[in-house]
């Protein structure tokens, strides 16, 4: 009789982890149908009924249904919380760190990669292939090429995104940005000229036009009718918005470009990182 108690415990014990790993393969379901919704209402913080191995999983898939869900600080806390010992370790610590670079915080991903512990040269490329995306969206282009070499080339499923890599690496060694100031000079000496220079041909041939005609007409008044005749003013105040809006229009096309190749790179950057921690991870 006195084995009685640790019997019933033992069987309390066992049919609690039977219900438990019940549990965990309805939420693992549950994130494969895509329910996020349902499994981070599922998943509550107080897991004492599980072991260690459970708790891991939970922090993975409730991690994983954040991450669906676009709320990437949620995700990378649950992610950050999956023990070296589970199977979704890697998984969780690398999705951790592209969390943090989606939302820009560099220096937080890069220690969260740089912390992760690898063996495989695999897995050691597919790190160092994050690390120089990071230095490339820091604008670190000479530590992302370095950073770069570190990567075995044969490794299929980071070949194509390596290749793109370099090629956006490459590009910033020959591309010269547009200087903001040079095309305000130039419109405030040729009327026009900073648009054209920005690539805003059309625009620049229409202010051209515009601003030399206006003036033309302001210098027409004042020559005939004097300085102070109301055609005068009236027509020289347009020539000096003209004028004006003409190189406030050079200096903004020349940010807009400039802005919108910066997103274009950094919105490419992201996507070539995002491809090879689906396939490696698949």
């Amino acid at each position: 009789m006195k084995y009685l108690p640790t019997l019933i415990f033992l069987i309390i014990f066992h049919l609690g982890q039977a219900q438990n790993r019940n549990e965990l393969r309805f939420i693992e379901h549950l994130n494969n149908k895509g329910s996020f919704k349902e499994v981070i209402h599922l998943i509550q913080s107080d897991s004492c009924s599980y072991n260690q191995n459970q708790r891991d999983s939970l922090f993975f898939y409730r991690g994983w249904a954040h991450y669906s869900l676009k709320n990437l600080n949620q995700s990378t806390e649950s992610f950050l919380n999956v023990g070296k010992e589970s199977p979704f370790y890697l998984k969780s610590r690398f999705f951790a760190g592209y969390n943090q670079l989606f939302l820009e915080k560099y220096d937080q991903s890069r220690n969260i990669f740089e912390q992760i512990n690898i063996q495989d040269e695999g897995q050691k490329s597919l790190l160092n292939f994050e690390l120089s995306g990071i230095n490339m969206l820091k604008g670190e282009w000479v530590q992302a090429r370095d950073q770069l070499k570190k990567i075995k080339p044969d490794i299929a499923i980071l070949s194509k995104q390596l290749l793109v890599l370099e090629d956006i690496c490459k590009d910033q060694d020959s591309r010269k940005s547009k200087s903001r100031f040079l095309a305000g000079l130039m419109s405030g000496i040729v009327p026009g000229s900073g648009k054209i220079y920005a690539g805003k041909t059309g625009e620049g041939i229409a202010s051209m036009i515009a601003t030399a005609g206006f003036g033309l007409i302001t210098w027409e008044n004042w020559h005939k009718l004097g300085l102070n005749n109301f055609k005068t003013i009236f027509f020289g105040s347009i020539f000096a918005a003209t004028y004006i809006s003409n190189i406030y229009g050079s200096v903004i096309s020349v940010k807009i470009i400039e802005n919108n190749y910066q997103n274009a790179i950094h919105n490419q950057i992201l996507f070539q990182l995002h491809i090879p921690l689906r396939n490696f991870f698949e």
